[in-house]
């Protein structure tokens, strides 16, 4: 009986076959810790839209930890970010980079007067105000 040199490495195709698989299916799954297609019920919403601008002149939210969501509705990249009354910038920073995006998380606030602001160049204009009571 002869056993031809392709009978003897079947086996091992198929185990690299199957690791093979098993590396590209890894890959596709898990999360990278980014933002989703979904976003956590906001407290506050705060939308860029066209015009260089956020979609109101004021925003309200109530002391404690806040969930904001910033959407992009504009066809620019824009970032927002709360500053104080005493001019203390937080810590916590929301890119939007593209039409569509949506970035969401949760911010400890105080009551108090605050400065939602885009810091893009060319992008002085994003101002906001949010009181917080």
């Amino acid at each position: 009986m002869t056993v031809g040199s392709s009978h003897v490495f079947r086996p091992f195709v198929l185990a690299g076959v199957v690791a093979a698989s098993a590396v590209g299916l890894a890959a596709c799954g898990g999360d990278d810790g980014g933002s989703s297609g979904t976003t956590l019920p906001a407290d506050l919403t705060v939308r860029a839209v066209d015009g260089l601008r956020w979609d109101a002149e004021s925003y309200t939210a109530t002391a404690g930890d806040v969930v904001i969501a910033v959407e992009n509705d504009s066809s620019l990249p824009h970032n927002l970010h709360i500053v104080a009354a005493d001019g203390t910038e937080l810590p916590q920073v929301f890119d939007i980079p593209s039409r569509g995006d949506v970035e969401s998380g949760t911010v400890t606030l105080s009551a108090g007067a605050y400065t939602l602001i885009c810091t893009i160049p060319g992008h002085a204009n994003m101002r906001s105000d949010l009181t917080v009571s």
